[in-house]
């Protein structure tokens, strides 16, 4: 009769075909520590979210220009934003560990709690950020000075958080443009998409918002007063 031998399962037993000698310990340890520290950073952005009517009007000039693409070609070489991730982008703060994330939310709303709610006008759709060479479809809005005074407090305050590569300008990613896509339509047969519009919303609040690629997540919608 067979006796049935059961062998202790130690972490040090477990070892890689064809390297012996190496625990796999050994190889899965770094992958740990890589994507422990990875979930202990979060990349931020402070932004302004839109109204329901707001984002269904947007998606019908989406559907518009899309047309426009399509009409010409057989596919359009634009990337649309969806529409619950449409936004105006306030300040890109970047990768911020869990510990100093709760000075970002307190830094924002004593900021908050200064400025008056206010209106955003948004006056047309074009290319951008330069017509020749695009990166994406956008819409441009007005900076009035309530705007203007909110966005230049935050990028102040979170300088020390990540120093802006450019100066603010606010608009609306409506699509990224696919570059190969793009290019391989002839300058005379790209459409012009330039539209003048006459759009405005009333902005009660700021959002903490955690970019995750393609994702958007609101971490904190913090009231105007």
């Amino acid at each position: 009769m067979l006796r049935e031998e059961r062998i202790p399962l130690h972490a040090d037993k477990f070892f890689v075909e064809g390297h012996p000698r190496v625990s796999l310990y050994a190889y899965i340890a770094p992958l740990c520590i890589i994507c422990y520290c990875l979930n202990m950073n979060k990349r931020i952005f402070i932004s302004i979210s839109l109204p329901k009517n707001i984002q269904d009007k947007l998606v019908s000039y989406q559907e518009e220009i899309s047309r426009s693409f399509t009409n010409f070609n057989d596919f359009c070489p634009v990337k649309w934003t969806k529409k619950h991730n449409l936004h105006i982008t306030l300040f890109f703060v970047g990768y911020v560990e869990l510990d100093d994330l709760v000075n970002v939310f307190e830094i924002v709303e004593n900021i908050a709690k200064n400025h008056e709610r206010f209106k955003i006008d948004l006056k047309d759709i074009s290319y951008g950020p330069k017509e020749k060479s695009p990166k994406m479809v956008w819409v441009s809005g007005e900076i009035s000075p309530e705007l203007g005074e909110l966005q230049a407090e935050l990028e102040k305050e979170l300088l020390d958080v990540r120093k802006p590569d450019n100066s603010f300008t606010p608009h609306i990613t409506l699509g990224r443009i696919v570059q190969w896509q793009f290019n391989k339509i002839e300058l005379e047969e790209r459409p012009d998409i330039f539209k003048d519009i006459d759009l405005s919303f009333p902005v009660d609040s700021i959002e903490i918002m955690e970019s995750e690629g393609a994702h958007y997540t609101v971490l904190k919608s913090i009231s105007l007063k």
